[in-house]
């Protein structure tokens, strides 16, 4: 019997329709800053990887919408991606092993430019309705480890404070679904639900039981109400007036669930110094 991951898949939707209120809220207020429009492909070039649960609804998504000499040639698209990113991946290990300066391998694989398979010739996303929450979230301001990113064909300027996605908490609940269905269908890879991959590979994997760990009398599992955890707020509100908490932030021994709470507003270029 075929795995069912409708439960997973219907978590992974409501982060997505969160993602999607969150991103409409920037164009309604900040019209002017959001230049996000039909054609623009700059976020299709950029490299990040999915998690499981995402890896595998796109895949599902793409298995369902694509057939014949359209779905021949966005693998094809997926293979040369994946060549290239196997090649930038060699690089930055060989310039990590020659000990050069972290800060600088960063800064090359930022500007390293690696299409998307699901780009047609159009300039258009093929599974736009299903794309990644990377993609959704491209063109208004997101934080990552603390530093701030946003698109450079946004009105967003360095040195101003906007409210900003932090998807260091994105992540944690995107992976938080991955380890519950690890769990969930008894997979014996412990790691399971920490996997990081490509869009590229993502729609190439065949997610069979071979290949998720899972033995031939594993059932899947429920998860109870007691282990359910409570969504957090993933767009950190800013400050009216105050600076940002650079400092504080620095020394704070709190979790991320306590964000949320805190005041703090990232700022493009760097944070505020009080």
């Amino acid at each position: 019997m075929a795995l069912d991951f409708t439960e997973y898949f219907k978590k992974y939707e409501a982060i997505v329709a969160e993602v999607d209120a969150v991103f409409k809220k920037f164009e309604t207020e900040m019209p002017d800053l959001v230049k996000c429009g039909k054609g623009c492909s700059d976020c299709c070039y950029a490299l990040f990887d999915v998690t499981l649960v995402e890896g595998m609804y796109i895949n599902a998504k793409f298995n369902e919408k694509f057939s014949g000499l359209e779905r021949s040639a966005i693998l094809d698209r997926a293979d040369k991606a994946d060549r290239e990113i196997h090649k930038l991946k060699r690089k930055v290990y060989k310039a990590s092993q020659e000990g050069r300066p972290v800060n600088d391998i960063l800064l090359e694989v930022a500007k390293a430019r690696v299409r998307c398979p699901m780009l047609g010739d159009d300039d258009l996303c093929s599974i736009y309705e299903n794309r990644p929450i990377t993609c959704r979230l491209y063109g208004v301001p997101t934080s990552i480890g603390g530093e701030a990113h946003t698109c450079n064909k946004a009105g967003f300027k360095g040195g101003e404070k906007y409210p900003t996605v932090n998807m260091d908490m994105v992540l944690d609940r995107l992976l938080a679904i991955g380890k519950e269905l690890q769990s969930g269908i008894g997979s014996r890879f412990r790691e399971l639900g920490e996997m990081l991959l490509p869009v590229s590979m993502a729609i190439v994997t065949d997610y069979d039981e071979t290949y998720l760990g899972v033995g031939e009398k594993t059932a899947l599992k429920e998860k109870s109400p007691e282990e359910e955890e409570r969504p957090r707020e993933i767009v950190a509100p800013a400050a009216a007036k105050e600076p940002a908490k650079s400092s504080a932030c620095a020394s704070c021994t709190e979790s991320k669930s306590a964000c949320s709470s805190c005041g703090e507003s990232i700022v493009l270029g760097g944070r505020n110094r009080p």
